[in-house]
């Protein structure tokens, strides 16, 4: 039997080889994770099953207790205030409704009542970690619909640690109204401990470790294990994850919050490495004939199902059907808290193992499945407009339509480059309207008195309102080759307008040019080029320091 450095090497390996194998396609890298452990089964026998499942149950339970450390020292109270009204009623909303929803169609499909209530709330949760890293790489996170779906994930993931806290006090498997009660009991008298710790003694001690950036690791990693298994005695007889989350609550206040996440994200990220391998090697390759319907159903129930429930409340609230379709895609997949809420579950004797397999299989397959959902959504959105569209309300207040214009400017994007062409134009006569999908840029440019509508350049609808067939110069500081090529598409033949994009590079200005773009802005071939006709023009003199102070003359003039 090889030794545990080899059984870690061979596990490790296998998650390493999964995960580049699922970046490759443009999955997750925990989808390969899973895969891994799949395939680990293999090994099982030549290498010593107990040994491997002790391994992976060790390292998965510490990468769990760090996701929750890191989850109550992240706790982003701030964010969920200034998303206000839309995050709750759309986060609270959308629990209630997919929870029971699925608890009924759980029940359809045979399962017993308590299997079914872990069914129906690990069908609900979206998964904050996959979203938040699409929706970066596409660069909406600033987006309408971005900060509406990270701002509901949200409200999930407080209610997830919340049943967390709940189901961890029962160990018996057994629920009644005494025991529910007491958890609660214990399970806010730990919370107001955490915050009372944290307000009175932590901040002043993380103000005296932080003399040595080691000892400030160290001594954060010690008060996550050494707290979680406090709160894991038989005294108080919570998980150690649980652990996890109060002592991340109890340092959320502290002015070395920033430098203790950055240094311990990466440790979690390695720990909870083993918690998707464990999940992988827990299917096995037997009785998938007995979940394969049950997962069919319910895979679709989330892919489907859970989107159609966050459009319909979004719409009611008044949002438009592109907004409330993008936001709604946040919801597409099986979160990792989910899988967490089943494992705890499966330990304590709640349920059975099948479940345990069933929700991690949906998992899988949505989280798949649900990121070309999100990578191509503008391409989904406009062959599936029509009928998304039933949701959206007569008077839906999002933004506001213009009177019909001719001979303007539309300007998309009020970034860097176009807040410094905007006010030129203005001033030079042209009506100008931007339009920016920035929810603060556009409050702040309306509150100024700016003509200024949200939105996208993929938004085939918004073309209409901004009368953009009527405009003489379109400008697009947005360099995104996809969107610049779909308005020139869009615009089609042109008479006498005016088109000037961007490009993020020369071989990009070269489509758009064979495209039909008049002029393609390319900023750090314009700032180069700017430097180069300075240097040409400003810096006379033969000595160094005369030429310097011509130059330094120059650009004082023209420095913001």
């Amino acid at each position: 039997m090889p030794d545990a450095f080899t059984s870690m090497a061979v596990i490790l390996g296998l998650a390493a080889a999964g995960g580049v194998l699922a970046r490759a396609v443009r999955q997750p890298p925990l989808v390969g994770y899973i895969l891994a452990g799949v395939l680990l089964t293999f090994f099982g026998g030549s290498m010593g099953q107990g040994q491997i499942k002790g391994l992976l149950e060790t390292m998965s339970r510490l990468g769990v207790t760090l996701l929750l450390f890191l989850a109550g020292l992240e706790l982003p109270l701030e964010e969920l205030k200034r998303m206000g009204r839309v995050s709750l009623v759309t986060g609270l909303g959308q629990i209630a409704i997919t929870s029971v929803l699925g608890f009924g169609l759980a029940r359809l499909l045979g399962f017993g009542s308590v299997s079914a209530v872990y069914i129906g709330l690990a069908m609900t949760f979206g998964s904050t970690i996959l979203v938040v890293k699409l929706l970066s790489e596409k660069g909406e996170l600033q987006s309408l619909h971005g900060k509406i779906a990270v701002g509901y994930l949200l409200v999930q993931d407080f209610v997830a640690i919340g049943l967390l806290v709940i189901l961890a006090g029962y160990n018996s498997g057994k629920l009644d109204l005494p025991g529910l009660v007491l958890v609660l009991t214990k399970g806010i008298l730990m919370v107001t401990t955490a915050l009372w710790v944290s307000e009175k003694f932590m901040g002043r001690i993380m103000n005296y470790l932080a003399k040595s950036t080691e000892l400030l690791f160290i001594s954060s990693i010690g008060w996550c294990l050494v707290v979680a298994a406090v709160v894991a005695s038989p005294l108080l007889g919570f998980s150690v994850e649980i652990g996890g989350f109060l002592a991340g609550l109890a340092l959320a206040n502290a002015a070395e919050q920033s430098q203790i996440i950055s240094r311990v994200r990466p440790l979690r990220d390695f720990f909870l490495t083993w918690f998707f391998v464990a999940l992988g090697s827990n299917l096995g390759w037997t009785g998938w004939e007995k979940i394969l319907f049950p997962g069919l159903v319910m895979t679709i129930y989330v892919f489907i199902g859970g989107p159609v429930i966050v459009m319909a409340i979004l719409g009611l609230l008044g949002y438009k059907k592109r907004t409330y379709f993008m936001a709604s895609l946040a919801v597409a997949q099986v979160s990792e808290f989910s899988l967490i809420l089943v494992t705890n579950a499966v330990n304590n004797g709640q349920v059975g193992p099948e479940i345990q397999t069933l929700v991690t299989a949906v998992g899988v397959v949505t989280m798949t499945l649900s990121t070309y959902l999100i990578w191509h959504a503008d391409s989904v959105y406009r062959k599936l407009s029509g009928v998304v569209g039933i949701f959206e309300r007569k008077d839906a207040k999002e933004d506001a339509g213009f009177n019909q214009m001719k001979e303007h400017v539309v300007l998309f994007g009020h970034n860097r480059v176009g807040s410094r062409i905007r006010p030129v134009l203005e001033k030079t006569g042209w009506e100008v309207v931007v339009v920016d999908f920035n929810p603060e840029i556009v409050e702040s440019l309306k509150n100024s008195g700016v003509r200024v509508i949200y939105g996208d350049m993929s938004d085939q609808e918004l073309y209409e309102k901004l009368a953009l067939n009527e405009a003489s110069l379109i400008i697009s500081t947005v360099p995104d080759i996809t969107e610049n090529l779909y308005l020139l598409k869009s615009l089609g033949k042109r008479k006498s307008q005016m088109l000037i994009l961007s490009a993020s590079d020369i071989s990009e200005a070269h489509r758009l040019y064979k495209a039909g773009a008049d002029y393609v802005l390319v900023p750090h071939s314009v700032g180069g080029e700017f430097l180069a006709q300075t240097f040409l023009h400003h810096s006379h003199g033969r000595e160094a320091s005369a030429r310097l102070e011509n130059l330094r003359d120059y650009l004082s003039k023209v420095t913001l």
